[in-house]
């Protein structure tokens, strides 16, 4: 039997990561699954297309670790060199896996494509490694187990594209690790609106001083604060202890929590439309779509989402919503009156039970002292009439944008809710 793995580091392999031309969400991915399964991460490192420096890189990493994930460079052009590297490091020949040509054979033939040669490359695995399928596209990963100084190692090979190593890691990698892994972390996440981080630490400050196990953290984002409690178990047989700590957070800062899990405020509200059966439609002027965007990365999000526009220029608030000139002359676009005024034009353009109004100035020019920079304000509209809310956001266009549209969630989450 292989010894626990209790720590990993990951390895990202790219130049054009280092350059700063893409950017490096893997180590994220990695970094926070590892910790979710508590399996410690002291080291992440980035090394370019070189094969000297990326051997060095793992060889050095497989003396502080148990286990090394390496991102990217799995592709089929002559600068994809991790797999041909991580096997000379384990001292492993790379031979033709006959089911990687064939699977990457069937993505070409779908694709009505012909496979060129240097494909067969991606098809080219270490000896007496594990091999990962993958099901999003042409680059098998890989597992190889080997001794170190005669400790035991593991080398997990991941492709580079997101949407290719986080499916794979979850459906595969994840499973493996439970079974290498010594420790049982379980992990209740509450996510909180409408109170700080200062203010909801304060709330909590007892909580988190005292703690020994389960253990509560704070983690601020955007717009919102989340807590993760985590007790650390021997076998899968221990109690449960998370529940009593839950209650008496959720006693103390109930009316601010919107969710005890993982689920970001979009997908909550997503839920509860589908829940009960109810459509929706949104108006965006500052957010630009961006709220729409976020549903629309929802599997089946046609289920309740009907439609909407981005309604920059008051020309659309007049023709396509409805929004009387008259208003906008005299309250303007940025103003509660217009944001209802969308709201209840987008309601009755697209048919739907919900429609959500956002105008604002995300900025960084356009404010006035009346209407500063960051001045966002909601509306919800449905059957019953409207709900507004009026905000002012610190921070750039970018977090002007982003919590604009986390608080026009929360809002729709509320008039939903009742």
């Amino acid at each position: 039997m292989r010894a626990p793995i209790q720590t990993a580091e990951t390895i990202c392999v790219g130049t054009e990561l280092l350059i700063g031309h893409t950017l490096n969400t893997n180590s994220h991915f990695v970094a926070r699954q590892l910790s979710l399964m508590g399996i410690n991460s002291y080291y992440q490192t980035v090394v370019g297309d070189n094969p000297d420096r990326l051997l060095a890189a793992i060889r050095s990493a497989s003396t502080r670790s148990d286990c090394v994930f390496l991102t990217g460079g799995l592709g089929p052009t002559a600068d994809d060199i991790t797999m041909a590297v991580a096997a000379r490091a384990a001292d492993r020949n790379l031979t033709l896996h006959e089911p990687s040509r064939q699977a990457i054979l069937e993505i070409f033939t779908r694709m009505g494509r012909e496979m060129t040669d240097n494909n067969l490359k991606q098809a080219m695995l270490p000896d007496q490694s594990i091999v990962l399928p993958n099901r999003n596209g042409t680059a098998p990963g890989c597992i190889i187990e080997f001794e170190q100084d005669g400790a035991d190692k593991t080398l997990i090979l991941l492709p580079g594209p997101p949407s290719e190593l986080r499916p794979m890691f979850l459906e595969q990698v994840k499973p493996y690790l439970v079974q290498r892994t010594s420790r049982i972390l379980r992990n209740t996440f509450v996510r909180m609106i409408g109170i700080g981080e200062s203010k909801a630490e304060t709330v909590l400050k007892d909580l988190i001083d005292s703690q020994t196990n389960p253990t509560i953290a704070p983690y601020a984002g955007e717009g919102e604060v989340m807590f993760r409690i985590t007790q650390l178990a021997q076998s899968h047989d221990d109690p449960d202890n998370t529940g009593p700590l839950l209650e008496e957070v959720t006693k103390r800062a109930g009316e601010y929590i919107y969710e005890v899990g993982e689920r970001k405020m979009h997908e909550v509200v997503a839920d509860l439309l589908v829940e009960r059966h109810a459509t929706l439609s949104m108006a965006e002027s500052c957010t630009a779509g961006l709220a729409q965007s976020m549903l629309g990365e929802i599997p089946g999000a046609s289920r309740f989402l009907t439609g909407g526009l981005v309604a920059y220029a008051n020309e659309v608030k007049r023709e396509m919503l409805g929004v009387p000139a008259e208003l906008l002359e005299r309250e303007g676009a940025v103003s509660e009156a217009c944001a209802i005024a969308m709201a209840d034009g987008c309601r009755l353009l697209f048919g739907t039970d919900y429609a959500v109004g956002i105008t604002g100035i995300a900025g960084p020019d356009g404010g006035t002292p009346e209407k500063p920079v960051g001045l966002v304000h909601l509306a919800v509209s449905d059957a019953n009439g409207c709900e507004t809310r009026v905000m002012r956001i610190n921070g750039n266009r970018a977090r002007v944008r982003g919590v604009a549209a986390l608080n026009a969630f929360d809002l729709l989450r509320r008039r939903i809710l009742g």
